[in-house]
Order: structure tokens, then sequence, then C-alpha cells
């Protein structure tokens, strides 16, 4: 029972209420309600870490859609690069066919130049010997029958092949007009797919770019995401470390309550039996006044003479409680202030202390709500305080040393020793207060030199 008691007292004033009166109720229902507050807060958290993990579902599910259709370009622009070849190809082979038939137009040239001499010698000769009369004068020479046969079939001979090489020229011409035409037109068209399909890829390559590009964003608007829920899954277990400690409070109040019921019970009958025994004390002075008045003389010397109780000796290196809702944390050099600096905003101050086993107190009565190792903070402890119905948080960071774990702590209570854990430059305490729970936006941050003298 002893025990419980102590507990009960311990944890009543780490939240900062009286052991008097009528403040019970109230500070039973503060705790109450700053625990609905808690889940409250427990919930809203919650409702934001589903929301962003369905907005990371649904940033991943556009993650792949986005690489199902950059996979599609890629196969596309695979294709396109491929046909380019092919036409690439078609257009030198096309090239060396325009190579080859302009030799044979040369050489149709060179043919077409040497008929043109000899259909120009004929003519002349005909002209010469007065035109086709010539023909007849050779049929009507002959000396005989088989001779005028044999003279008939030479001058249709000549007559034939003077035929034979005029349509020759004649084809020759329009065959060299034809490859020509041909030829153009293969290559006009070849040259024409080439510029298609090279546009074709090149508003290929720009979509895969635009791809690229939606890409990028999306990974990183995943990692913002994730990032802001692993802060928001931090918050909430500090959220559930503070819970657990309003609910240790609640319990410890209402044993505080229950126990300090059983000593106004106590002290009820404890008057009662004073008020008995003072009136047979008043009835036996009646009796014996004069030994009554020295007896009475010698109550007040006694109570005069009873010592002084002893003040509790102090650590020499602990910093003294001088007063005031919080005590100055530890012993040191005040190094940095509250607000903006070189580094950012500091929201907290910065004692420095040579040496080892430099000890860190709680500033005031309350509750630790975690004492955990962070890559900024280092070694870290959180206390949760109830002052005058105003819940407030300090923060001890970069301790070398952690003491407690969890439970309530007293002013003045060693917790730690002062280190240079986490994001430190140096051995010192950072300290801050909150007027309120701690998140981590730091909004309920307030100047620590509002409450201790530095």
């Amino acid at each position: 029972m002893k025990r419980r008691s102590f507990t009960a007292f311990a944890v009543a004033a780490s939240l900062g209420f009286s052991l008097a009166g009528g403040a019970s109720a109230e500070s039973l229902s503060d705790l109450q309600k700053r625990q609905q507050q808690i889940e409250s807060q427990k919930s809203d958290i919650q409702n934001s870490i589903t929301q962003k993990e369905q907005t990371i579902t649904e940033l991943q599910k556009e993650q792949d859609s986005v690489t199902a259709q950059i996979r599609q370009l890629d196969s596309k622009i695979t294709e396109s690069e491929s046909k380019i070849r092919a036409k690439e190809q078609e257009i030198a082979d096309t090239k060396a066919e325009i190579e080859r038939l302009r030799a044979e137009i040369e050489e149709l040239k060179i043919r077409i130049a040497e008929r043109t001499v000899v259909l120009e010698d004929r003519a002349r000769s005909i002209q010469q010997s007065g035109g086709s009369a010539n023909y007849i004068d050779v049929l009507l020479g002959a000396e005989s029958f088989s001779d005028f046969v044999n003279r008939a079939t030479a001058v249709t001979t000549l007559v034939n092949a003077d035929k034979d090489i005029l349509q020759q020229q004649e084809n020759d011409k329009k065959q060299l007009e034809e490859s020509e035409r041909k030829v153009k037109e293969q290559l006009a068209s070849l040259e024409e797919m080439l510029a298609e399909l090279e546009k074709m890829n090149a508003e290929l390559q720009k979509q895969r770019t635009e791809k690229d590009n939606v890409m990028k964003g999306l990974v990183a608007d995943e990692h913002e995401a994730h990032d802001h829920k692993l802060n928001l899954e931090e918050e909430q277990e500090l959220l559930d470390s503070q819970q657990a400690s309003i609910q240790a409070a609640i319990q410890a109040e209402k044993e505080r309550i229950a126990e300090q019921e059983r000593a106004a019970a106590a002290a009820a009958a404890a008057k009662k039996k004073a008020e008995q025994e003072a009136a047979a004390a008043a009835a036996a002075k009646a009796k014996a006044k004069a030994s009554a008045s020295a007896a009475s003389a010698s109550v007040p010397q006694a109570a005069a003479s009873e010592p002084e109780p002893e003040a509790e000796p102090v650590v020499q290196a602990a910093p003294a409680d001088s007063g005031g809702m919080f005590m100055r944390p530890a012993q040191g050099t005040f190094t940095s202030g509250y607000g903006q600096r070189s580094l950012g905003d500091h929201k907290g101050v910065d004692i420095a202390q040579a040496g080892s086993g430099v000890p860190i107190v709680a500033a005031a009565d309350g509750v630790v709500s975690r004492s955990y190792y962070s890559d900024t903070y280092g070694n870290a402890i959180l206390i949760s305080h109830s002052i005058n119905g105003q819940v407030y948080t300090t923060v001890y960071a970069h301790l070398s040393e952690r003491l407690v774990n969890g439970g309530s702590v007293s002013k003045g209570q060693t917790i730690g020793y002062m280190g240079n854990t986490g994001r430190s430059y140096g051995q010192h305490l950072h300290f801050e207060i909150h007027k309120g729970p701690w998140t981590v936006g730091k909004e309920n941050a307030v100047d620590p030199a509002q409450y201790i003298n530095f």
C-alpha cells in the first residue's frame, strides 16, 4: 500500500496536480480529456497514413502504366529504326541502280549517235541518187531472173534494215526516257518514305522523352509520399507513448484520490480523537491549574526546539532548483538561443559543458513519454508534464547515456548525461519546451528562456 501511495503521488506530481482538496476531479477530467484528444489525433494520423498508402499505390499503378507505355514506345522506336535502316539500304541500292542505268543510258546515247550517223549517210546517198528511183534502177539492171531475184532480195533487205534501224532508234529513245523517269520516281518515293520514317521516329523519341519525365515525376512523388508516411508513423509512435503515459497518470490519479479519501477519513478520526483528548486535558487542567500552566508553557518550547529538516545534499555537478515551473536542466555555458540562426530555425536552447559525466536533470515533475535514439536528436528523452491544467513536453537531446526509459521522474532527478550523439557538433545539451505535445513540425515549441533564467 505504501508503494502504491508513493507511485500515485509521483505520477500526480509529475503531471502537476496538487494533493490538496478539490482539484482531484478537475485533474482527472483534464487527463481524460487529453486522452480523448490523443485518440482523435491518432485517428487523424491513421487516416492520413491510409491516404498516403493509397497515394503510393496509385502512384505505383501510374508508374506501371507509364512503364508499359514506354515499353510500347521502345518497341515502336525499334521497329521504326529498323524500317529506316531498310529504307536507307533501299535508297543505297537504288542509287547504285541509278548509276548502272546511267551507264546503260550512256551506252544507248552512243548507239543512238552511231545509228544517227548511218541514217544520215543513207539519207545523203538516197538524196544524191535521186531518192527511191535508185532501187528501181538496181532492179531493172538485172541481167537474168535469178539476178533480179537476188537484186530484189538485197533491196528488200536494205529497206527492212532501214526500218529496223529507225524502229530501234525510236525504241532506244523511249527506253532511255522511261528508265530515267522510273529511276527518278523510285528515288523520290524512297526519299519521301525515309523522310516520313525519320519524322515518325522523331515523334516517337519525343513521346519517349515526355514519358521519361512523367516517370521521374511519379518516382519523386512516391519518394515524397513515403517520407511523409514515415513522419506520420513516427508521430503516431509518439502519440502512443504519450497515451500510455496519460493512462498511467489516470490510474495513478485514481489511486491518489482513493488514498486521499482514506487519508481524509483517517484525519477525521484523528481529529475526533484529538478533540476527546483535548476535553480530557481540559478537565485535568481544571483540577490542577498550576500543573496545567507549567505543562502548557513547556509545549511551545518543545515545538520551538524541534530541529529544522536537513536539506538533501545536492550533487556538485548538477544544477540547483531555483524555483519556478521549470529548472535549468544542466550546468554549463549557454551557447545558442531559440529562433533563427545560420543552421536554420532553432527550436530550443543549447548548453555546453566540458568533461565527462555532466548530469542532465528533469526540468519539472513529469512522466517519460519517450526514451529513444534518433538520427537527428541522438540519444533523446521526452517528458510530459501537466502544470496548472496545461500539458507541456520537454526534450533533452544529444545525450551520451539515457538513465530512464519510462515511468515518473521528479524535478531535478538525473535522467542522463551530456553527450555528442546524433546531428551534433560538440558535447552539449539541446533542450526544448513545447506548450502541448511534441510534433514532427514542432508547432508547439516555445522559448525556454520564458521559463528559465539561463
